[in-house]
């Protein structure tokens, strides 16, 4: 966002809203950001090409382009996106494990390798005829052929070889009408593919063998329709309602066949329809400097015998006293929703030792959030902010208490609260030294009464310190030097406590050819510190895990634009939900 701010004229910009609590005709949770551009009516065509080199342990390359086209009535743009990479992640497990009142030290070291193709493809066309509405469509497709991996896991208990091809494709259609009266239309169509043949060898201590082939799939369609109205009046009054309607089915297979011993090994094939209706109302008004909004929306939900009706209050007031104050009060809630396998009862092996384990009937969480918000000269931010989650889930870490297995679940909990301050403060030395001072301190409490065959009630103290430094080496050419750092104190997470964290980022960039070029060199996690070391102590679980390498990333990256041409912000598809 701050590229795209930097890049585009300010006689391109109609109004930038800044919302910590979107209404609900935005159909996006939490914060946002909305940038109205004013619709070019002249004819141009403009584009943009890049390219990516990046090691991480290994080498992976990207290429890519961005093309617009406009007239006085029409435009459409296409992006196309070629990458072919390999990545390196390890980990190190020890395990205490208590079964039938004997203690089991077991310690695993765990590499994962895995490379493939990706592409990336977007076509739009838009059709918007000067004041007289606009109605656009967009077509997205990702491919991912032939990716494969290898996961090797040596530790005093199992050797583990592992290893998956797999194909994975997504089709999205989007289309959108907009009247020039106030009635905004969308349909959105999301087709999602995901096979892996996969096959998992162990060799334990005690001389066992076990060796299978795993078949695996999703199939994922889903379809979304929105409508929604907004009416402005010539007192300042503004009401808002609209309806979303939502429908998705899966379809998760596992099919095994064993070839050697006899691993605990069981077949699933199950189907999941999801049905969500949305009806919602608003209304709100600007007095000069003061404003708000207030929006209730109800919501049906139905997935298999489960049905659900639920309220998401929504409200924002805004003073703005003068220039140089501003003040924000607001209040948002909303749901989450569990990935769709995670929502099924599967099976899946990371090794001899590790499963990973869906969980039928686990639920959408709900949210409800509050923030009190001053910024000062326009630049200054401080904020107190409180956030509840009921029935939030999250994947943890569990020693199963009749074999010697490591099981990540996700179960819902009863509570995961936070609430705390945060600073913005940025500060300019001289005119070569812009940086952002970012603090925050926070109060975490989480509490599950059912967590498998016990309960817990945590709570803990954090605080985030980031600091983003740029230094203008030159103006003329343009030549600027990043050195950014983070830092989090430990935290918990369930029954995990999480060490702390930080790291150190810096990037060189240098813009030339009257700004159509620009050239970088990236390094991230300089000092390889960014991943936490966790550890459970808790309810006669003993568990250390860490990975500490092949963390530093660097990058290359060089970018070419004509014709003018600025990026253009589009919708992406959301695919949180999908994949094994």
């Amino acid at each position: 966002l701050a590229a795209l701010l930097r890049s585009t004229p300010v006689d391109r910009v109609e109004k930038a809203e800044v919302m910590y609590s979107a209404p609900p005709q935005y159909h996006v949770r939490g914060a946002a950001i909305n940038i109205v551009m004013r619709r070019s009516h002249d004819a141009a065509f403009s584009g943009e090409v890049h390219g990516n080199y990046t090691d991480r342990c290994f080498a992976s390359w990207e290429l890519g382009g961005n093309f617009v086209m406009s007239s006085p009535k029409w435009s459409a743009d296409v992006m196309y996106t070629a990458a072919c990479g390999k990545s390196k992640t390890c980990y190190d497990l020890l395990s205490r494990h208590t079964l039938d009142n004997r203690l089991y030290d077991i310690g695993q070291e765990e590499s994962i390798t895995g490379e493939g193709w990706s592409h990336q493809l977007r076509a739009a066309v838009e059709y918007a005829p000067r004041e007289r509405g606009r109605l656009s469509a967009a077509y997205t497709a990702s491919f991912s052929p032939d990716g494969s991996g290898i996961s090797r896991s040596q530790g005093n208990y199992v050797g583990s070889l592992s290893q998956k091809v797999g194909d994975k494709s997504l089709h999205n259609i989007a289309m959108r009408y907009t009247s020039a009266f106030g009635l905004d239309v969308g349909l959105d169509y999301t087709h999602y593919d995901d096979s892996t043949r996969s096959t998992l060898e162990n060799d334990y201590a005690d001389g066992s063998r076990t060796a299978f082939d795993v078949v695996s799939g999703q199939l994922v369609d889903r379809l979304n329709l929105t409508a929604d109205q907004t009416h402005r009046f010539d007192s300042g009054w503004e009401l808002s309602g609209g309806a979303a309607f939502g429908f998705s089915t899966s379809h998760d297979w596992q099919h095994y066949t064993v070839l050697e011993g006899a691993p605990v090994t069981t077949d699933t094939d199950s189907h999941l329809d999801e049905y969500t209706v949305n009806l919602y109302a608003g209304f709100g008004r600007q007095f000069g400097r003061t404003g708000f909004s207030v929006s209730l929306a109800g919501e049906y939900y139905r997935l298999g015998d489960y049905e659900n009706w639920s309220l998401y209050p929504q409200a924002s007031f805004n003073w703005i006293p003068s220039d140089r104050h501003i003040v924000q009060l607001n209040f948002s809630s909303d749901k989450q929703y569990p990935s769709y396998w995670e929502m099924q009862g599967a099976v899946s092996y990371i090794d001899g030792y590790s499963e990973i384990h869906g969980t039928s009937g686990l639920r959408p969480s709900r949210s409800y959030g509050a923030q009190a918000i001053y910024i000062f000269r326009q630049k200054y931010i401080f904020v107190l902010f409180w956030n509840e989650v009921p029935d939030y889930f999250v994947q943890t870490a569990w020693q199963a208490s009749d074999r010697l297995a490591l099981i990540y679940q996700s179960l819902n909990w009863n509570t995961n609260r936070q609430w705390g301050a945060n600073a913005v403060v940025p500060f300019r030395i001289g005119r070569c030294l812009d940086s952002r001072l970012t603090v925050t301190g926070l109060r975490m409490r989480q509490r599950c009464d059912r967590f498998h065959d016990m309960s817990f009630d945590r709570t803990k103290w954090v605080g985030i310190v980031r600091l983003d430094n740029t230094f203008h080496l030159c103006r003329k050419p343009e030549l600027n030097l990043e050195v950014n750092g983070f830092f989090q104190s430990p935290a918990i997470q369930g029954t995990y406590d999480i060490g702390s964290l930080g790291s150190v980022d810096a990037a060189l960039k240098w813009t030339f050819d009257k700004g159509h070029a620009s050239l970088s060199l990236r390094c991230s996690d300089i000092f390889e510190t960014g991943s936490p070391l966790t550890h459970i102590r808790y309810g006669g679980q003993w568990l250390d895990m860490g990975s500490q390498r092949y963390s530093r990333t660097t990058t290359v990256h060089f970018s070419y634009r004509f014709g003018g041409y600025r990026e253009k912000k589009h919708n992406e598809v959301d695919t949180s939900r999908f994949g094994h």
